[in-house]
């Protein structure tokens, strides 16, 4: 077993790979909270957005928690397929 500096690691963790996975998971956080909001929004003020709002809320939604999943799986696979990687050589 291999040891990792904390250099190494800091690295690792924001290394251009990863730093796209970040903003997935974050644009995906972003999109299902204004989702939620504008359907919301859009409850409270007596369904001012009609369907097409409430439908425009549920694509954001949905494609926020298709992002962050998406984003979170592939972090999970990166780092078993570094792993595996490593342990090869």
């Amino acid at each position: 077993m291999e040891t990792v500096t904390p250099r190494e690691a800091l690295a690792y963790a924001l290394s251009r790979e990863m730093a796209v996975l970040y903003v997935v998971v974050l644009g995906g956080y972003v999109a299902m909270l204004l989702g939620g909001w504008f359907a919301a929004d859009w409850a409270v003020r007596g369904g001012g957005g009609g369907l097409v709002g409430q439908l425009l809320a549920a694509v954001f939604f949905l494609a926020g928690f298709t992002a962050v999943l998406g984003g979170l799986i592939g972090f999970v696979y990166k780092v078993i397929a570094d792993a595996n990687d490593v342990a090869r050589t």
